[in-house]
């Protein structure tokens, strides 16, 4: 072996145990599942927290899309991961908290199987009615409703999707009762709306703000319990005659079942300092979501009061998946 090649190896040898101890201890990516497709409001919210989630935890945070099963694939790929904090997942109503009431075989349990670490930000739903129905607020549109004997028609994102149970929990409410025309996303649903083949429909306000923008669709309430900073002039439904009435798409972050005190800490810290920055919160207004910064336990009493909610609108309801 030449004087060369002799040098080679010993540099090979005395370097290779230090790459191996660097490449253990660099800082691992974390991947954060987002269970519904690119482009969403839920994919929006995790493109906009992730940059900032990797700068407080000092790691790199990329977002897999894994979309299916009313966003259940998703949130099953986060169940199923290793407790390690490499895996997080943004969960939402219909993937987390409808689930265990809609889907007969869900291959996770929603409280079980997950390590709540906070609530990420709400966007508030609006009730908005077509140009053609006359109803200037909720109390005509109540009366219209009654008059038309249940002939009137409310669309959805699907059987089973938030906008529907939404749209259920105003029925109860109200003791109205509305023909309901499920579609296969909000899109189609607002296209209708806008077109004078529907009524009204329940939807998020980042959805509709084009519609309303346009003068194509009205505004008649915000579901949340206060009034919205996009919408100033429009009244809450508690507001319009309809008391205690409280529903939003709230979004979560999640880690698998089994994450230590120490790791959901790291994360709740983070996400705290995300949702508490001036400046993410302006954008999170920009997108008429309001940003929530809670704790752990706090995420997980809301987990628990609105999965029993939903259940009972479900069954009450006798809502079923398409």
């Amino acid at each position: 072996m030449s004087r060369l090649n002799r040098r080679l190896l010993i540099a090979a040898l005395i370097c290779s145990p230090m790459l191996a101890h660097a490449q253990a201890t660099a800082p691992r990516t974390i991947k954060l599942v987002v269970p519904f497709p690119p482009g969403g409001n839920v994919d929006v919210t995790a493109r906009l927290i992730a940059p900032e989630l990797a700068k407080a935890l000092g790691q790199s945070v990329i977002i897999e899309n894994k979309a299916g099963a009313s966003g259940t694939i998703g949130l099953d790929t986060v169940a199923k991961a290793p407790p390690d904090g490499l895996t997080i997942g943004l969960a939402s109503p219909i993937n987390h908290l409808a689930a265990p009431s809609l889907h007969p075989r869900l291959p996770y349990d929603s409280i079980k199987d997950f390590t709540p670490v906070g609530l990420v930000a709400s966007v508030p739903m609006v009730l908005a009615v077509g140009t053609s129905v006359p109803a200037s607020d909720v109390q005509d549109l109540i009366k219209l409703a009654k008059a038309r004997e249940g002939k009137m028609s409310m669309a959805s994102a699907g059987s089973g999707s938030g906008n529907h149970i939404v749209g259920e929990l105003f029925q109860d409410a109200t003791q109205v009762k509305f023909v309901h025309v499920p579609y296969r996303g909000s899109a189609p649903a607002n296209t209708d709306l806008a077109g004078g083949h529907v009524d009204l429909h329940f939807d998020q306000l980042s959805s509709l703000m084009p519609l309303l923008q346009s003068g194509r669709v009205r505004a008649l309430a915000v579901t949340t319990a206060k009034r919205s900073p996009l919408l100033p002039d429009v009244p809450t439904l508690a507001e319009s005659g309809v008391p205690g009435f409280d529903a939003s798409t709230t979004l979560g972050l999640v880690l698998p079942a089994g994450a230590t005190p120490d790791t959901v800490n790291r994360f709740s810290s983070a996400l705290k300092a995300v949702t508490q920055n001036p400046a993410m919160r302006e954008q999170f207004l920009r997108l008429g979501a309001e940003p929530i910064a809670g704790s752990p336990e706090d995420y997980a009493a809301f987990i628990r009061t609105e999965i029993a909610r939903t259940a009972r609108i479900v069954r009450e309801a006798n809502i079923t998946l398409d």
